[in-house]
């Protein structure tokens, strides 16, 4: 039985979507309720596990099921990256110095977010990504010494998302849908933030989604480029772009990400150790290494706009 049909959750294919035939959405709700289990078992501050169930529901009925408009699910998003916020900052003294501080955050957390659920296009890339991300979130907190209660956490997700793959990979039963993408990305910035004593752990910690953040930036700068709108919905990133128009099998694509992730991981963590310099001096060199080869995929494609099938 389909029951994305009786919720009215499937996702119908069309000249945007990188699948053939009907999926059920949705699939995000069992990493909600791991989630919402887990942070309580651990007494995880509420103001982290309570938003992110807040902005998940919302996203399965305003986002998979399609009744809000992308605007007020935006201004929800950032309602619920302040009561975060708040939560986290509730002992200080909110200047200004404060409040540039908790309104570049508060924009972090929604665009991290907003990220990982433009980044969910194809099978198994968001549940291998968030395996490696939260992983190394796990490993980072127990090599530094820091956040100990959100090793535990993080490890809980990552572990979810494994379960999800079997329904995901290699060839999707179900997806995540807005609920759990959305989901993701923001519990994995909201934790950055939580694990954060100093400058250098957010700029290592960041890292470990570095691939989603440099897609979506390229991405987003060919679209302007060429005059698109960014509330429409598109399939230009490289990632849907190697699997639609280089006829590449998803999960290929999907593992590719995830093992450069790792790789990347690993290796942010060994040099934000050493160095925050060298670090972001690594960060220089990757983000040219992806823009080459976003430039050499676009081209490949034709000027860097996506032909539909």
């Amino acid at each position: 039985m389909n029951y994305g049909s009786w919720f009215g959750t499937n996702d119908i294919p069309n000249n945007r979507s990188s699948h053939v035939s009907a999926v059920p959405k949705g699939g995000g709700i069992g990493i909600l309720m791991a989630l919402i289990v887990v942070s309580n078992i651990l007494s995880i501050p509420s103001g982290l596990w309570v938003s992110a169930a807040i902005i998940s529901i919302i996203s399965l009925w305003g986002g998979d099921k399609h009744l809000l408009s992308p605007k007020i699910r935006l201004i929800i998003h950032f309602l619920c990256s302040s009561v975060f916020l708040i939560y986290v900052f509730s002992q200080q003294d909110i200047n200004l110095h404060y409040t540039v501080i908790l309104m570049f955050l508060s924009v972090f957390i929604v665009g991290t977010a907003n990220f990982y659920n433009f980044m969910d296009g194809i099978d198994g890339i968001a549940g291998i990504t968030a395996v490696v991300a939260f992983s190394l979130i796990a490993l980072y907190s127990t090599v530094a010494g820091i956040g100990q209660e959100y090793r535990l956490l993080s490890l809980s997700i990552a572990f979810s998302c494994v379960g999800f793959l079997f329904f995901n990979i290699p060839k999707a039963r179900v997806f995540l849908g807005d609920i759990g993408s959305i989901l993701l990305g923001f519990v994995f910035s909201c934790i950055v933030i939580a694990v954060s004593q100093s400058i250098a752990d957010f700029l290592i910690m960041v890292g470990f989604l570095s691939t989603f953040y440099f897609d979506e930036l390229f991405t987003m700068a060919v679209r302007i480029k060429h005059g698109d709108k960014l509330m429409v919905a598109h399939r230009k990133h490289i990632y849907q772009l190697l699997v639609n128009e280089c006829s590449f099998c998803h999960w290929k694509i999907s593992c590719l990400y995830g093992i450069v992730q790792l790789v990347l991981g690993l290796l942010i963590i060994y040099l934000g150790l050493k160095s925050v310099a060298l670090l972001l001096a690594f960060y220089t060199g990757i983000g040219l290494i992806f823009f080459v080869f976003s430039m050499q995929v676009h081209r490949r494609v034709g000027i860097g706009e996506s032909k539909v099938k």
